[in-house]
């Protein structure tokens, strides 16, 4: 953003400049009027340029305030953007050891605190490192005692931002900090709210949040308090400095060692030489906060950091066989295969969740894969989605190494459901049509169907226009996992990944589920991570982790 930037900065600067030229001319207007005793006709040329001069400052300053926020509208846009594809290159696997709500809050409350820092810091540093000294270029030739007074006392305001510099620094950072510790507890508080009701811990977590807040209101308090003292500085140095300019200036001319017109111009341009060190001075508070948020921002955006262990780095050779350039409209089964497969979410703590695994699973085979809990059933899934790469070992799709693969194309031949589907605070209809936005109503409504949904979305208030919560608030765990269904129907996927589609289901929605998913495999490869007997009924094959 150097060029808008750049422009911002020569408006403000052009702005100082009508300034000093708005203030020559007022002291031409009345030194012409008092002690030549100009008639108001013959000023009216110099009171229509003194006018233009200041309609002219007032649209350079909103223009260069306008430029400063098109900047900081165009950086948050392309931080949040890139904070949000780094969070979709890290994945869900090495996500989930994070605080959903401190992610929340740095994509939301962490890049609009930058918002200030492009706004006004950049470029009023800019304009206070020029202007003063243009000012003072026009001072000294002026007026060389009132130069001296302006240079001299002009070094206390930077030094005094230097000062109390990393101490505000330090508590713009623990006011941060605070901050993403309130947002991730509460978050998961709301979350765990009928599991606290139901142990009576609600009031002891309302306490918990009651200290978090408070610690978050002392921190704020902090940094509050050093702004209202840097300014209160700020405005003492500045008000003592114009004092002093008035007094020596008054004096001379009480004397007559200075002419009216001299005096009258260093009293008007003293305050705006300390006009723009004061604000920048102001702003300095702006580029505090905006580190201490940007410092959990690079943390993220760094490409080699990431809050779990980095993943493998994916080779960058190109496909060599045309899975990836298969029809997403075609559901085609693919033919899997593990080659001595060795994967681990973290190497150093828990070693490998899978070691040495090989299998083959042909294209169309309806395939169960079971064992005990932590076994790697679920890893086997991430592996074929590109959440994970193994460590040692390759995946095949169709011949061809997956880690070769263009992944968001490969995952548009995917149709995954995971234990629980993840439903929106949306329609039902926008819920099932999640994997194809553009899919008619018809399409739509025929996935239903065939998901054994139908039946239950038309008794809704609104049918598929009625709006269920977030995770699905207002129907119950088997509809959800029918619309799950659903979605896959849509998708038309030639490969299906199930995890435990059925748990936690009573018999009838279990039924309605599996007779769905038998409707859904044929002519498909289905991979089903299965604990219960009856999903058993539905593969050909029983892989035992």
């Amino acid at each position: 953003m150097r060029r808008p930037l750049s422009i911002a900065v020569l408006l403000g600067l052009g702005a100082g400049v009508l300034i000093i030229l708005q203030t020559a001319s007022v002291v031409h207007i009345v030194d012409t009027a008092i002690f030549e005793k100009q008639t108001l006709a013959a000023l009216r040329t110099p009171f229509l340029l003194t006018l233009l001069i200041i309609f002219a400052r007032a649209a350079t300053q909103y223009a260069s305030g306008r430029m400063g926020y098109y900047c900081a509208a165009r950086v948050r846009q392309s931080v949040r953007s890139d904070l949000l594809s780094r969070l979709r290159e890290l994945g869900p696997v090495r996500l989930s050891r994070e605080h959903s709500g401190e992610l929340a809050g740095t994509v939301t409350d962490g890049v609009e605190a930058l918002e200030p820092y492009f706004s006004r810091y950049l470029p009023q540093r800019a304009v206070a490192a020029i202007l003063p000294l243009l000012i003072l270029a026009v001072s000294y030739p002026t007026d060389w005692i009132t130069g001296l007074i302006f240079t001299g006392t002009a070094i206390f305001i930077p030094v005094l931002m230097i000062l109390i510099g990393e101490e505000a620094r330090s508590r713009n950072q623990r006011q941060w900090k605070e901050l993403s510790r309130m947002s991730s507890r509460f978050l998961d508080i709301l979350r765990g709210l009928p599991t606290l009701k139901m142990f009576g811990a609600a009031r002891r977590e309302g306490e918990v949040i009651r200290r978090i807040s408070e610690d978050h209101r002392a921190a704020t308090m902090e940094v509050v308090r050093i702004a209202f003292v840097s300014s209160l500085m700020l405005e003492l140095i500045t008000t003592i400095s114009i004092a002093l300019v008035a007094i020596t200036t008054g004096l001379r001319l009480l004397h007559g060692n200075m002419d009216f017109s001299r005096a009258y111009f260093v009293l008007l341009i003293a305050p705006e030489f300390y006009r723009p060190l004061r604000t920048m001075g102001t702003t300095y508070h702006a580029r505090m906060s905006a580190a201490a948020a940007a410092e959990r921002i690079y943390a993220l955006l760094a490409p080699d950091a990431s809050p779990a262990e980095p993943p493998p780095i994916r080779p960058a050779a190109p496909p060599a066989a045309p899975p990836a350039a298969r029809p997403a409209t075609t559901a085609a089964p693919p033919e899997i295969e593990f080659q001595n497969v060795t994967c681990a979410y973290d190497q150093a703590r828990r070693g490998p969740v899978l070691q040495d695994i090989s299998l083959h699973i042909g294209p169309g085979e309806h395939v169960a894969v079971t064992g005990k809990s932590g076994i790697g059933k679920t890893t086997l899934l991430y592996l074929l989605l590109g959440f994970l790469q193994p460590q040692e070992g390759s995946v095949l799709v169709d011949g061809v190494n997956a880690a070769l693969l263009d992944l968001e194309r490969w995952r548009t031949q995917v149709a995954w459901m995971p234990q629980r589907p993840t439903i929106f605070p949306a329609s039902v209809r926008e819920n099932i049509a999640l994997g194809r936005p553009g899919a008619s109503d018809d399409e739509v409504e025929a996935a239903a169907h065939r998901a054994h949904a139908h039946h239950f979305i038309t008794r809704l208030p609104q049918g598929f226009e009625t709006a269920v919560g977030e995770g699905g608030h207002g129907i119950s765990g088997g509809e959800i996992q029918r619309l799950g269904l659903a979605r896959l129907f849509l998708r038309d996927a030639g490969l299906l990944l199930l995890d435990e589609p059925a748990t936690h289901l009573d018999a009838a929605s279990e039924q309605y589920v599996h007779s769905a998913i038998s409707d859904l495999a044929a002519g498909r490869t289905m991979i089903v991570v299965a604990h219960r007997a009856a999903a058993l009924d539905l593969v050909e094959r029983v892989i035992a982790l």
